[in-house]
């Protein structure tokens, strides 16, 4: 498992309909296809994504406000926002700043591994 940040919901909705994800730097070569991903989208929203494919760059403009051409492709089976995004957002980040201690950012920043008892009880939430 894995989480990633948006920081709209506009940039979501447009990676989301793509199919894809992307940064500017090359952050996903360690992201597997059937890895669970979840968004946190803005402080409201919680979506609930898989990795569907390998890293690739890409210079197709998706997004209006950069390229992000280092890109990963994704699915949603479930987007959750307002209250219940809210609220599910703050329980996860609960689990992880109980469970990785007050650096837990780093691992939404990095786009590192959830560790496995983490991942467990994140998966319990959701």
């Amino acid at each position: 498992m894995r989480i990633a940040k948006s920081r709209s919901w506009e940039a979501f909705r447009t990676g989301r309909e793509h199919g894809v994800w992307g940064c500017n730097r090359k952050r996903y070569g360690n992201w597997k296809p059937g890895e669970r991903l979840v968004f946190f989208i803005e402080n409201n929203g919680v979506a609930i994504c898989e990795i569907t494919g390998e890293q690739f760059e890409s210079d197709e403009i998706i997004w209006e406000d950069n390229l992000f051409p280092n890109r990963i492709k994704f699915s949603c089976s479930n987007v959750l926002e307002g209250k219940s995004g809210a609220e599910l957002q703050a329980s996860i980040k609960k689990i992880l700043r109980e469970g990785y201690g007050p650096t837990y950012g780093t691992l939404i920043l990095f786009g590192t591994e959830i560790p496995e008892e983490l991942e467990k009880k994140i998966e319990e939430l959701i």
